[in-house]
């Protein structure tokens, strides 16, 4: 038996803007909400504080808000495409005719 584990730790963010944006825009998802999240998410500027010491301020170029209500939706849109084939691949465990992990809805 082999098993596999995917450490998404860091994932959220390593996530590319636009290809999330073009994934939404492939789901339908109305342009006027797409455009919304696009200035929203690269707008988005951050400093890190250390020793008292703020940092000037870099640009964010990737990555989803961490603890915001939507990444963890943006993130599965982001990564749909992986999770399908991993489904379709008919690769895992099967005992019997039926696999341990069952088909996956990604709507």
């Amino acid at each position: 038996m082999f098993a596999c584990f995917i450490d998404l730790t860091k994932a959220f963010d390593k996530v590319n803007y636009w290809k999330l944006f073009n994934h939404l825009l492939d789901d339908g998802t109305d342009v006027r909400l797409v455009r919304l999240l696009a200035h929203w998410y690269t707008s988005q500027h951050a400093s890190v504080l250390w020793n008292n010491i703020r940092s000037l301020p870099f640009i964010v170029n990737n990555g989803t808000k961490q603890g915001g209500v939507l990444s963890p939706y943006l993130f599965t849109t982001y990564l749909r495409e992986l999770l399908v084939a991993l489904s379709l691949s008919n690769s895992g465990c099967i005992i019997g005719n039926m696999p341990i992990v069952s088909e996956i809805n990604y709507n």
